[in-house]
C-alpha cells in the first residue's frame, strides 16, 4: 500500500476477499462492509510498520504525515453525525486522534522520543487488530446463522455451527490475494 493510499480505498486484495467470500455464500454487505474494515486495518498496520522503519528524518517526517493525515480522516469519519459507531468508541477514537495530533506536532518542534513513538505504533497496531477481530466475528456469526438456516434450523447444534463457520471464515480469510 502505499502513502498515497487513504482509508477505505480499493485494493486488488479487497477483491480477491470479496469473490472468496461470495463463493461461500457470505452476506454481501457483510463482504463490502469487511472488506472496507480489512483496508483500514492495513493502512493503519502501514502507517505503523512506516514509523517503525524509519531510518531518516525525512522518512520520518513522511511517516508521522501519513500517520497524521490517516488520523484527521479517522476524526472526521467519527464526528459526522450519520456515523452509526457507538458514541463511546466514536469519543475514544476522537481523543486518539487528537493525542496522535499533538505528538505529531511536537515531532516538528523535535519533542518525539522513542516512547512516543513507540505508542503511535502501538495504537495503530491494537486498533487495526480490533478492526480486523471484531469483523471476523460478525463474518463467522453470519456464516453460522446460515449454516444453521440452511440445515433446517436444528436445535442443539449451535456449538457445531459456531465451529464450522469458525473454519470457513478462517480459510477464506487466509485465501491469498489475487
Amino acid at each position: 500500500m502505499s502513502q498515497d493510499t487513504t482509508i477505505a480505498s480499493g485494493t486488488a486484495s479487497g477483491e480477491a476477499f470479496e469473490k472468496a467470500a461470495s463463493d461461500i455464500g457470505a452476506d454481501p454487505e457483510l463482504i463490502a462492509a469487511f472488506s472496507l474494515i480489512e483496508q483500514d486495518a492495513r493502512a493503519l498496520l502501514e502507517a505503523a510498520n512506516l514509523l517503525a522503519d524509519a531510518a531518516t528524518g525525512e522518512q520520518m517526517t513522511q511517516a508521522l504525515d501519513y500517520n497524521l493525515r490517516m488520523w484527521v480522516a479517522i476524526k472526521v469519519m467519527v464526528t459526522d453525525p450519520a456515523n452509526a459507531l457507538p458514541n463511546e468508541i466514536k469519543s475514544n477514537l476522537k481523543q486518539l486522534a487528537e493525542f496522535i495530533a499533538r505528538v505529531t506536532l511536537g515531532a516538528g518542534q523535535g519533542q518525539l522520543d522513542d516512547r512516543k513513538l513507540q505508542h503511535l505504533i502501538a495504537i495503530n497496531l491494537h486498533i487495526a487488530e480490533g478492526l480486523t477481530r471484531g469483523q471476523q466475528d460478525k463474518l463467522v456469526r453470519n456464516r453460522a446463522y446460515q449454516v444453521w438456516d440452511r440445515e433446517g434450523r436444528p436445535e442443539g447444534k449451535a456449538e457445531e455451527h459456531w465451529q464450522q463457520a469458525e473454519q470457513e471464515i478462517a480459510a477464506l480469510l487466509a485465501t491469498p490475494s489475487a
